[in-house]
């Protein structure tokens, strides 16, 4: 970000500047107390359970000498200038808006149920012959998505992650960032109780081409029921990727075959056709792939080079995270989890060669009035389209997911990750494989590390 002048922050705020000087600047927009120096903008949050006004001695002693501010009784001194607003929130996006203007370089918008976050790394790697910008960590949301753009420096493309979880929030961030193109990974039922049906996610999800100009491009994924045939935009023109090989698309997989639950393919781009080769795991990244390598084929690039680039990703940590302890193999999800993304990861142990394949599931939050269904059918997909020798889960919810397992499946319940961790402290064996996957809360990350220090597994 350049230097901007409390001036114009004031002007791109609809602010009215209450302390300080006008001509003070800042580089840098930070709403954590904590992460602010003399470069700083500190934005004061206002949550439901905190009020981050009262920081703002606190940013003055480190350092920090600009500030807004949606209350007039706060602390003022005549050499920290702050900018009173109507609210901090709204004066962040407006400010996120001025910056996007004073940018000039492309920005690729990347939104979805599942897999957004893996999905926007990979057309990172594939546009990486250009200098690429993109989102850190999770600054997706509301308040994310101004700081992230005022993260942008001298870069020469940016790939842009854009969530929600409500009504109106999509809306309200793609007209910050305005997008040049955009993709779309799928439609699946992640916020649902909030959002009710899986029509409504799609139609907040393509509020993503809100502020794109006309004859811009949106890549989306056609193996998904609500996006093979979508409303149109009108003025956006729909391109569409496969990972099950219907060549109606422009981009689309064949010949797919599965290296220890790696996939290996063929890419048809546009009419060109190469093999591509995959460091992670499971089918469903082979649409990541393909939506990356569109992207990269979008702006002109070789895409042989966008796929050898595209072999560098090993994924993240507790994302499908690959963890070897002498002859146990665990594959760490434990990150968060949603039925589109539990399916996905219980289906890469299929292509795993193990004495056994173990399932250790827990509850997927945030679901609605449908979550106990939805979770027997995880079990159903199991019973259908996996062979596992165990499925262990933890929670209320989960144990609906074992109602109905197959008999031949050995399957246990657990109040709490304690009792758990007990169990199969001796139940684990060499030439296992084990998956671990729920939502966040559920706080499966803590087994991980419990069976990474296992000594029976330490060589």
């Amino acid at each position: 970000m350049n230097e901007t002048t409390v001036k114009e922050l004031a002007a791109a705020t609809g602010g009215e500047i209450i302390s300080g000087n006008e001509n003070a600047v800042f580089s840098n927009i930070v709403i954590d107390s904590r992460q602010v120096d003399k470069d700083s903008l500190f934005v004061p949050i206002v949550g439901e359970n905190n009020d981050a006004h009262k920081f703002l001695e606190a940013v003055y002693n480190s350092g920090c000498k600009v500030a807004i501010s949606s209350k007039k009784d706060i602390f003022l001194k005549e050499d920290f200038s702050v900018v009173l607003v109507d609210d901090t929130t709204k004066a962040l996006q407006s400010l996120g808006k001025y910056i996007r203007k004073k940018l000039n370089l492309p920005l690729v918008g990347v939104t979805g149920s599942v897999g957004k976050t893996t999905t926007r790394e990979m057309v990172a790697l594939a546009l990486s012959d250009l200098k690429v910008f993109k989102t850190p960590n999770n600054f997706n949301s509301q308040v994310g998505v101004p700081i992230t753009l005022s993260r942008i420096k001298d870069e020469e493309i940016g790939v842009i992650e854009l969530g929600m979880s409500k009504f109106d929030e999509m809306e309200k961030i793609a007209k910050i960032v305005n997008c040049d193109c955009a993709l779309v990974t799928n439609i699946g039922t992640a916020h649902i109780e909030n959002l009710f049906t899986r029509e409504n996610i799609r139609t907040e999800k393509f509020h993503i081409m809100d502020g794109m100009k006309e004859n811009s491009v949106v890549f989306l994924n056609a193996d998904n029921d609500l996006l093979n045939n979508p409303p149109k935009r009108e003025g956006i023109i729909y391109k569409f990727f496969s990972a099950k090989g219907n060549k109606d698309c422009e981009y689309y997989a064949s010949d797919i075959v599965f290296n220890n639950a790696m996939p290996e393919f063929n890419a048809h781009i546009e009419g060109k056709t190469l093999r591509v080769h995959l460091n992670v795991f499971g089918e469903h990244q082979i649409s990541n792939a393909l939506a990356a390598l569109a992207v990269a084929d979008h702006y002109n690039l070789s895409i042989e080079s966008a796929a050898k680039h595209l072999e560098d990703f090993r994924g993240f940590s507790h994302r499908q995270e690959l963890i070897i302890r002498g002859g146990l193999t665990v594959i760490d999800d434990t990150y968060n989890a949603s039925p589109d993304s539990m399916k996905a990861s219980i289906s890469i142990l299929e292509g795993f060669n193990a004495k056994r394949k173990i399932a250790i599931l827990a509850d997927m939050k945030e679901l609605g009035e449908e979550e106990k269904n939805l979770h027997r059918e995880i079990g159903d997909f199991i019973n259908k389209n996996v062979k596992v020798d165990a499925v262990f889960t933890v929670g209320e919810l989960a144990k609906e997911i074992i109602s109905n397992i197959n008999k031949s499946v050995l399957t246990k319940s657990f109040e709490d990750n304690e009792t758990l961790e007990n169990f199969i402290r001796e139940y684990l064996k060499d030439g296992d494989v084990c998956l671990l996957k729920g939502s966040n809360s559920m706080k499966l990350f803590d087994v991980v590390e419990k069976i990474k220090n296992y000594e029976k597994f330490i060589r």
